[in-house]
């Protein structure tokens, strides 16, 4: 099974059974839900460097 880290959440997506995907930069990246490709795909630049990051804190001021 392959995973990559949604870039909005932070959660470990089956790349098999992802909600969705989105293309970027030449770089495809994997969600966990619909939403996470909604707020991804109106502003990819906020998420992009953040794949790395567990951290799932899409509340805070600094993470929008």
């Amino acid at each position: 099974m392959a995973t990559a880290t949604d870039p909005v959440c932070g959660m470990t997506v089956d790349t098999t059974s992802a909600a969705g995907t989105a293309e970027h930069q030449g770089q495809t990246y994997y969600f966990c839900s619909k939403q996470c490709v909604r707020d991804f795909t109106a502003d990819p630049e906020r998420y992009v460097g953040r794949t790395g990051s567990a951290s799932g804190d899409r509340g805070s001021a600094e993470a929008r």
